[in-house]
């Protein structure tokens, strides 16, 4: 009786293991995912993973270890991932350890607790090559990014750049080929993806160099995105006054033009009228025009102008100030046709004198 139970109780232990060796590795011929690309250092990390199917609901873990120790863990979760797609992670590591040798993280993809991908990035700090090329002054925005790069030597680099929404790259890009011969060269590009005000985001850059080997300098850096324009053009007079309004921002832009006319008397500038202008929306790189109309054409004087670009919070984004002289004097007999002048946006308006010459050119002309 005892010999059986024991052989039951072996039976099911053993069953129990096999169990659990199983689901540690349960899924990793159910799904084609893999990392495609990573690059870790002490500073930051980030890695690529690609699927050639649907796949939904999996969990990344990064470890990294330095002589046994492990200094940091970090677990991300990848809602989905679509066929023949990449998704990009990328993040900070959390360690002051900033010793010498070499340093190693390990990749472990798991779907419901089941792993189907796992593998390890190594990487050595100090006692490198010294590089042929220096990365300063990384500086994302919300329009986009700059980065100078100082030769040592003449030297072919490829730049990649991401821009990361927490641990998410929401848009990255590759500049291939670029020389960069004995001068410091600035690489600039905008972002093509809209950002949401006042919210933080990271821009990272990697600078590749393929010989002596092929190495990498990486540098990230935070900023708050902001909608941004600027006056690029104005245009007044004493019917009305036009603003060009840029965009500077993938942040749109849903603010106002203000207008502020004033006149100068004894008791110092007395504001005639103020005009508030809804914008259109803008982005980087679109420009719209605003215009308004005075309630009243000003007469002779000179007048001074103060036209405002209100951004989304209400701040001001940017101002230009003008002179408008008027010789114009009011009587009974302009009055209408000031009306329908004022009709008109300012600087396209035809007298009217015009128009009549024309049609009488066109009636002479036919009875000829």
């Amino acid at each position: 009786m005892r010999t059986a139970f024991l052989s039951l109780t072996a039976i099911l232990l053993i069953t129990s293991f096999a169990g659990l060796s199983f689901a540690a590795d349960c899924g990793s011929d159910s799904y084609d995912v893999s990392v495609t690309n990573i690059y870790a250092d002490l500073e930051t990390c980030d890695i690529t993973l690609h699927s050639s199917e649907p796949v939904s609901d999996l969990e990344l873990e990064m470890v990294m270890e330095h002589e046994g120790s492990i200094l940091d863990r970090r677990t991300f979760s990848i809602e989905t991932i679509t066929p023949d797609s990449d998704v990009t992670k990328a993040f900070e590591w959390n360690t002051d350890d900033k010793g010498d040798g070499k340093y190693t993280v390990s990749t472990g993809i798991s779907k419901n607790g089941c792993t189907v991908y796992e593998n390890a990035y190594s990487f050595v700090n100090g006692r490198q090559t010294i590089a042929r090329v220096t990365v300063d002054d990384l500086v994302p925005n919300s329009q986009g990014f700059s980065v100078m790069i100082t030769p040592l030597e003449a030297v072919v680099v490829d730049v990649e750049y991401m821009l990361i929404d927490g641990s998410d790259v929401i848009y990255s890009g590759t500049g291939k080929k670029i020389s960069v011969h004995t001068q410091p060269m600035e690489v600039t590009e905008d972002w093509n993806v809209l950002l949401e005000n006042n919210k933080e985001y990271t821009g990272r850059i990697k600078v590749k160099l393929y010989s002596p080997e092929e190495n990498y300098i990486a540098l990230s850096q935070d900023f708050v995105a902001q909608d941004d324009v600027f006056i690029s053009d104005t245009y007044e007079d004493d019917i009305g006054a036009s603003a060009t309004v840029d965009g500077l921002s993938q942040v749109p832009f849903e603010g106002s033009v203000r207008f502020t006319v004033s006149k100068q008397d004894g008791n110092g500038e007395t504001i005639i009228e103020s005009v508030t202008q809804k914008s259109p929306v803008l982005l980087n790189g679109d420009d719209e025009t605003v215009e308004t109309i005075w309630e009243e054409r000003l007469t002779t004087g000179v007048y001074s102008l103060v036209t405002e670009v209100i951004g989304n919070d209400g701040d001001i984004l940017d101002v230009e100030e003008s002179i408008i002289e008027s010789d114009y004097e009011a009587s009974e007999e302009t009055d209408a046709t000031d009306t329908e002048e004022a009709e008109e946006s300012p600087g396209f308006m035809l007298p009217t004198s015009l128009i009549l010459i024309v049609i009488a050119a066109l009636m002479i002309s036919r009875q000829r």
